[in-house]
């Protein structure tokens, strides 16, 4: 006897519906007829700029450095100190003449020596560049000066220098650390004579320099001092 094996309807149907799918989605992208595929999305132009032909870049020539050149040079010396007998002292000079303040209204004496004091040195005081030096000061620079005032209280018994002051101090502010300078001095040198400290009122005659400088023995900044000719005990 023969047996026949029949599928079950329900199977039966859900195979139809898949082939029935299948056929309808090769339809679409075009295999059903002529085995060709084409693109459902085409492609977007290609722009001018990429299909362009790339420019070369230009060609940059070394320069050429002759032998001379590549032969080897010292560096030269900043700072020499082999300098001829006078050089150094030529220099300061040349330097202060450079540097020298110059007065806004220059004034112009007819008799010397000119009688200084110390509430003629200076005219204000300015946050940025301190001290405002007076122009008759200023116009003094170089010339020959007489002012009177006391000496401060010495570092030594025997002075070629000293500290000249409108009024009386009672400490040395270089031996004070709670002390400073009073902005009306004057930093006096003695040319080939010293000094011994006194307490006395003293008139003072000698050639003024103005500017600011730094003392090479001591470190004291001034911007008054007298090379001194003569002293008076007064």
């Amino acid at each position: 006897m023969n047996t026949r094996h029949t599928l079950p309807s329900s199977i039966f149907a859900i195979f139809t519906v898949v082939f029935a799918a299948s056929v309808a989605l090769l339809a679409g992208c075009g295999a059903v007829g002529n085995n060709a595929i084409s693109a459902v999305t085409p492609l977007p132009p290609t722009s001018a700029a990429a299909t362009a032909t790339a420019q070369p870049s230009p060609t940059v020539t070394a320069p050429v450095v002759s032998a001379e050149a590549l032969a080897f040079t010292p560096t030269p010396t900043p700072l020499d100190l082999n300098l001829p007998a006078g050089s150094a002292l030529a220099a300061a000079r040349a330097t202060d003449i450079a540097t020298r303040p110059t007065p806004r209204t220059p004034m112009t004496f007819t008799e010397f020596p000119v009688k200084l004091k110390f509430d003629e040195f200076y005219e204000g005081y300015n946050v940025r560049t301190g001290l405002i030096l007076s122009d008759k000061l200023l116009s003094l620079d170089g010339q020959q000066v007489v002012i009177e005032g006391y000496m401060a209280p010495p570092l030594k018994a025997e002075l070629d220098w000293f500290v000249l002051t409108r009024i009386q101090l009672a400490y040395c502010p270089f031996c004070s650390t709670a002390a400073d300078w009073p902005d009306d001095i004057a930093l006096v040198y003695l040319a080939d004579s010293t000094i011994r400290p006194t307490e006395r009122p003293m008139r003072l005659y000698g050639t003024l320099e103005v500017g600011p400088s730094i003392d090479p023995e001591t470190g004291m900044l001034s911007l008054v001092r007298i090379y001194a000719d003569k002293l008076e005990l007064l």
